[in-house]
C-alpha cells in the first residue's frame, strides 16, 4: 500500500469515527437517509455500557441526518422535584441519576455546568447535552418563582409541550429551509474528498494537485464553518462555548465538516419528549411499534418507581408519572390509536403458560407472582386483558407464595 493509499484509508476511518454518534440513555435516536422514512435507533449494549451506546448515521450521499430527543430527566410537583424517572424510554432500567429529592421552597440557586444541572451548588441530575441542561436550568428558574397553585398548572404546560408533536414537525421544517445550503455543501466535500481528490492524484499525481487541491478543501471547509456558525447561533443561541468549540473542529478537520449538518440538527428536536418525535417524523406503522414499548413502560414501569422512600419523593414520581401518562396518552388519541387497545395481553406460547410480566411480556407456568426482572412488577393472568386493576398496586408488589416458573422470554426486537 502506497503513502497516497494509506492518507486516503485514514481519512476513511476518520470519517467513519464521526458518523457514529454516541447516545446516553435516556435519549432516543431519529436518523433517515434520503429524508423520507424516519427510524427511532436506540443506544445499542454491543458498542456501549450502562451509560450510553452509539448510534450510527447514514455515511453515503445524500448525507442522512440524526435528530435526537431526550426522556425529561426529572419527575415534577407543585411541592418537590425528584432526580428520578420510573419509567425509561429505552430497553431496559432507567438512565443512573442521583435520585435527590427537593422541595421547591428550599432552592436558592440553579445553575448549568455542561451536562450537569447544578442546584444550591451541588450536582443535582445530569443530562444528555449541554444545551438541554441549560433549557431546563431555565425551566425550572421559572418554576421555582411561581405558587403552588401556579407551579402546577406549569408544571402540566411543561409536559404538553415536550409532547406537542406539530410544534416538533414545525421546527424541523424550518430548520430544513434554513440549512439548504449546508446541506448541498456537505454532499458536495464528500465527493469531493472521496471521488475527485483521489481521482486527481491517480490521474496527474499528488506532486502536481496538491496546492489546488488543499485550495479547494480549504474553500469547502472555511464556507461551511461559517455557514454552520450562523446557523448555530440562530437555533440555539446561548450555546456560545459549544457554537466555538464546534466551528473551529469544522474549519480544521474534513472529516468532521461533511457531518456538520448532524452536528447542527442533533440537538434540534431534544426537548421534545421521543414520543412527540416519532409521531411527526415517523411512518404511521413505526410511530405505532415505538409507541407500543413507550406506552407499555408507562403503565408498568420497573420497580422500585422510587429511590427514596419518603412520602414527599413517591407522592413527586406518582404525579409526574400520571401527567406523562395522560399526556402520551392523548397523543395517541390524537394519532387514531386507542391506548387501551395498544397492549393487548400475548398469546399464550405454550399449554402451561398461565400468567406473563406486562412490562417485558416473559410467560410463566404459575397463576401468581412477581417478574424478578423487572424487579418485582406483580404477574397478569393470561386471557385477562392487561388491566392495572388486575394487579397489586406497583409500589408494593404481592410475594409469591411459590417461585414463578419462566416458560420463554419472547425477546422484542429494539427499535432500529
Amino acid at each position: 500500500m502506497s503513502e497516497l493509499q494509506l492518507l486516503f484509508l485514514i481519512l476513511a476511518a476518520l470519517y467513519g469515527w464521526e458518523c457514529a454518534c454516541w447516545i446516553r440513555r435516556g435519549s432516543v435516536a431519529f436518523r433517515t437517509w434520503l429524508g423520507r422514512r424516519w427510524c427511532p435507533a436506540q443506544p445499542g449494549t454491543l458498542l456501549g455500557n450502562q451509560r450510553g451506546g452509539f448510534v450510527f448515521a447514514p455515511p453515503l450521499p445524500p448525507l442522512g441526518t440524526l435528530l435526537t430527543a431526550v426522556q425529561f430527566p426529572l419527575s415534577l410537583s407543585a411541592e418537590a422535584l425528584l432526580a428520578h424517572v420510573a419509567s425509561s424510554v429505552n430497553p431496559g432500567s432507567p438512565p443512573t441519576q442521583t435520585g435527590k429529592c427537593l422541595r421547591w421552597e428550599d432552592i436558592r440557586e440553579v445553575e448549568a455546568h455542561g451536562k450537569q444541572l447544578r442546584i444550591n451548588g451541588e450536582v443535582f441530575a445530569r443530562t444528555a447535552t449541554a444545551t438541554f441542561t441549560t433549557r431546563l436550568a431555565e425551566e425550572l428558574r421559572q418554576l421555582a418563582q411561581l405558587s403552588v397553585a401556579k407551579r402546577s398548572a406549569g408544571i402540566e404546560n411543561l409536559v404538553h409541550a415536550t409532547l406537542d408533536a406539530k410544534a416538533a414537525k414545525r421546527r424541523w421544517r424550518e430548520f430544513r429551509q434554513q440549512t439548504t445550503r449546508l446541506r448541498w455543501l456537505t454532499n458536495w466535500l464528500f465527493g469531493y474528498l472521496f471521488v475527485a481528490a483521489p481521482l486527481a492524484c491517480w490521474y496527474w499525481g499528488l506532486s502536481r494537485c496538491w496546492i489546488a487541491l488543499l485550495g479547494g478543501l480549504l474553500g469547502f471547509t472555511t464556507t461551511t464553518a461559517i455557514l454552520f456558525r450562523r446557523a448555530h447561533r440562530t437555533w440555539y443561541p446561548d450555546a456560545g462555548e459549544e457554537r466555538l468549540t464546534h466551528f473551529l473542529t469544522i474549519l480544521l478537520a474534513p472529516a468532521t465538516t461533511i457531518r456538520a449538518l448532524d452536528v447542527l440538527a442533533r440537538p434540534l428536536l431534544e426537548w421534545f419528549h421521543p414520543m412527540a418525535v416519532a409521531q411527526a417524523m415517523c411512518p404511521e406503522t413505526e410511530f405505532r411499534r415505538f409507541a407500543e414499548r413507550i406506552w407499555r413502560e408507562l403503565r408498568h414501569p420497573g420497580l422500585p418507581l422510587c429511590p427514596i422512600d419518603t412520602p414527599l419523593a413517591r407522592t413527586t414520581e406518582s404525579t409526574w408519572r400520571g401527567m406523562v401518562q395522560t399526556a402520551v396518552a392523548s397523543l395517541l388519541q390524537r394519532s387514531g390509536i386507542d391506548p387501551d387497545e395498544l397492549i393487548p395481553p400475548p398469546a399464550a406460547l405454550d399449554e402451561t403458560c398461565r400468567s406473563y410480566c406486562p412490562r417485558c411480556r416473559s410467560q410463566f407456568t404459575t397463576g401468581e407472582g412477581v417478574c424478578a426482572d423487572c424487579g418485582g412488577v406483580a404477574l397478569l393472568a393470561l386471557g385477562h386483558g392487561d388491566l392495572m386493576a388486575e394487579a397489586p398496586k406497583l409500589g408494593s408488589p404481592t410475594k409469591p407464595n411459590h417461585q414463578a416458573a419462566r416458560v420463554k422470554s419472547p425477546q422484542t426486537p429494539p427499535t432500529a
